[in-house]
């Protein structure tokens, strides 16, 4: 596929800007015998919206190898981000073939699609994302196609892969570092709110084990073990492995993330069940293994009386009427217990400590914007930061990371919060529990 950007014989460069290239997606029977849309990358003429050309192009938009999840939502962002570029290519150069494309062609791009069509900025975290579609889809199509075509960059100027041996462990680490091109991520003019202080966690906990039970071992996967909240509600029974040394003793607890849960196999419910975001075999950080296990435990033990499944392919998640529990059901329910419960009772421990005017600042934040379910994985960060004093290159293994650099910016970003969890030393914290059994919060 040497011509990428094809184009009629007829004054070529004025009917580029006529064109336009688009996601179509087409609906295909997975391997599954499901159906679903895949992405179709096809070259339009605008003003009539008739094909002109189907690029083919689709077929480099993921690495299998990384482990990443082909799923629709993930497919059509980085097609989006592919159909971004090659309109630039069309309507800012006379490029005609991705081949013909230099790192300094990238670096352009990378610079004007800093800013939304209105002038604004995008989110630090988008820009960043889509770089890293168009270098996977750049180094695919290279290692595709270099010995056949002439390319004018090479898939080691777009990443550096560097690999770390674990002499104690017998393994080895591969670390990926994408090209900076000498540009920074846009400043972030609204940074989201995701912050869940050290001591609020334990209180949030507490208000759940009272208020609603079957989400907290789900909170503390996403604390204690860094799980996003779709992965959360695609874990089975069977997925949750308890590690035991001699004597019988928990030594570790691990989740199996390297496939799509059982009991969404056939989902043809209205809500998005969630998905793996990347395949892995994740372990509960060892500080809070017992934690861990002795809420599984209980929460084995509840569904078991009720009456539900707890064989190795049954949820361990499940909604009011006993059927999985979606991530959109999963993320309104620690919503409901976020404000009805966690708030209120924040709150009341502030005023009956007199600590309320240090933590004003974090309560007025929530009030204002709601930090999301991902504060758990945020939380699970900022300990292995802040407590454990792990490197960025383990937490980034700790996290199921697979990029390094985005963990630099994920830390860069966060550095304020960081210093203010390692220095500050709320006596709140120490007592919240404390209080809170005291006044029957």
């Amino acid at each position: 596929m040497s011509n990428v950007i094809r184009m009629p014989d007829y004054s070529p460069e004025e009917f580029r800007q006529k064109c336009v290239f688009r996601n179509r997606p087409v609906q295909i029977i997975n391997e599954d015998g499901k159906p679903g849309l895949y992405p179709s990358i096809v070259l339009y003429e605008e003003e009539t919206d008739i094909p002109i050309c189907y690029t083919g192009l689709e077929r480099y938009l993921c690495h299998l190898a990384k482990g990443q999840v082909l799923d629709e939502k993930t497919l059509s962002s980085r097609a989006y981000a592919v159909c971004h570029f090659l309109n630039y290519l069309l309507w800012k150069t006379d490029i005609r073939s991705v081949h013909d494309c230099t790192v300094e062609t990238l670096r352009g791009f990378f610079k004007t699609a800093r800013k939304k069509p209105d002038g604004t900025d995008y989110h630090a975290d988008t820009w960043l994302r889509y770089r890293d579609y168009l270098t996977d889809f750049l180094i695919l199509y290279w290692e595709s196609n270099h010995q056949l075509l002439p390319f004018r960059y090479s898939a080691t100027e777009l990443r550096t892969i560097t690999i770390l041996k674990d002499e104690q462990k017998h393994r080895k680490v591969v670390l990926a570092y994408p090209s900076t091109f000498h540009l920074k991520a846009p400043r972030t003019t609204h940074k989201k709110n995701r912050i869940l202080v050290d001591g609020y966690l334990e209180l949030l906990l507490y208000e759940a084990k009272k208020h609603d039970p079957d989400v907290v071992l789900g909170i503390a996967l996403g604390a204690y073990a860094g799980l996003r909240e779709g992965e959360v509600v695609n874990v089975s029974f069977g997925a949750i492995h308890t590690l035991r040394k001699g004597f019988g003793l928990i030594s570790g607890i691990e989740i199996d993330l390297t496939e799509e849960a059982p009991f969404f196999a056939e989902w043809n419910g209205r809500t998005d069940p969630g998905s793996i975001k990347k395949y892995r075999r994740q372990q509960v950080y060892h500080d809070f293994t017992e934690t861990v296990a002795s809420l599984l435990e209980a929460h084995t033990a509840s569904m078991a009386a009720r009456g539900y499944d707890t064989g190795s392919q049954a949820p361990v998640f499940v909604n009011k009427r006993g059927l999985p529990m979606t991530v959109q059901i999963y993320s309104d329910r620690v919503k409901e217990l976020f404000y009805r419960w966690f708030m209120p009772a924040l709150q009341i421990t502030c005023e009956k400590q007199g600590t309320y005017a240090e933590h004003a600042a974090f309560i007025d934040a929530y009030k204002e914007e709601y930090p999301g379910a991902h504060m758990f994985r945020h939380w699970f960060t900022m300990y292995l930061l802040t407590k454990a004093r792990l490197t960025s290159g383990e937490i980034m293994r700790w996290r199921g990371d697979s990029n390094q650099d985005s963990m630099n910016e994920y830390i860069h970003a966060n550095a304020d919060m960081i210093r203010l969890y390692r220095e500050t030393s709320y006596s709140f914290q120490a007592h919240i529990l404390e209080v809170s059994g005291k006044e029957g919060l």
